[in-house]
């Protein structure tokens, strides 16, 4: 099978291979996506880029006929110009030589830029009407704990619950550290209509600090 093909997150950060897949559907269909922009506008030189929308805590990709225009008003993460001679093999092969970690160094900053004035304390958290667990699944499999009257949401599927919320309800949502994972939540839930706020230092931090925790359902004991 052709690699750009596979679902294959190896190569990235956990929270950048999660950060396509909640966009995009999965990393094989971001790929698919990208060169599928690329060649559709192949006849013409250009720029393809992949953008974060700190308003929408969403990922696009954006063409355009020069680089000082193709963000669109996102924060560019990566770019390619489609008939630079550096990448004559042409669009898989610039997939396929993508610096993942640079990429993810530059998604962190902007998705921390966007969210910090989203943050909520400890104290705060305890009061939210609506905690969210949006820890990525395989880590939330691995949880034996979880906060006190939190339910689970798949971060990669917001779009997919966010719908079920309650209107106008504040929302509390945390991953681990309260990097990525439950900023960028708490980012899309906001561009859904949604008052949701991530918690500041995660679950990691609530846990060290002594915090009430109730256990997760089907943890072993």
């Amino acid at each position: 099978m052709n690699a750009l093909m596979q679902d294959d997150s190896t190569r990235m950060e956990p929270a950048m291979a999660l950060a396509l897949a909640a966009n995009f559907g999965s990393v094989a269909h971001w790929r698919q996506s990208f060169i599928g922009l690329g060649r559709a506008f192949g006849g013409g030189a250009g720029c393809l880029a992949l953008v974060f929308l700190p308003e929408a805590g969403a990922l696009a990709h954006r063409w355009a006929a020069d680089a000082a225009h193709v963000t669109g008003g996102g924060v560019l993460l990566l770019l390619l110009a489609t008939f630079d001679e550096a990448h004559p093999q042409g669009l898989e092969d610039f997939v396929e030589r993508i610096d993942w970690a640079h990429v993810y160094e530059r998604y962190q900053e902007a998705v921390h830029a966007a969210s910090e004035a989203f943050g909520a304390t400890q104290d705060e958290a305890a009061q939210a009407p609506i905690v969210l667990d949006v820890r990525r699944a395989g880590v939330f499999a691995g949880a034996k704990a979880m906060l006190p009257g939190a339910r689970w949401c798949d971060p990669a599927a917001v779009a997919d619950w966010a719908a079920e919320l309650p209107p106008g309800r504040e929302v509390l949502v945390y991953c681990v550290y309260g990097h990525e994972v439950g900023r960028a939540t708490a980012l899309r839930l906001r561009a859904l209509g949604v008052p949701a706020r991530f918690l500041v230092g995660g679950f990691d931090a609530w846990q060290a600090a002594g915090r009430a925790l109730q256990a997760r359902p089907g943890a072993p004991s």
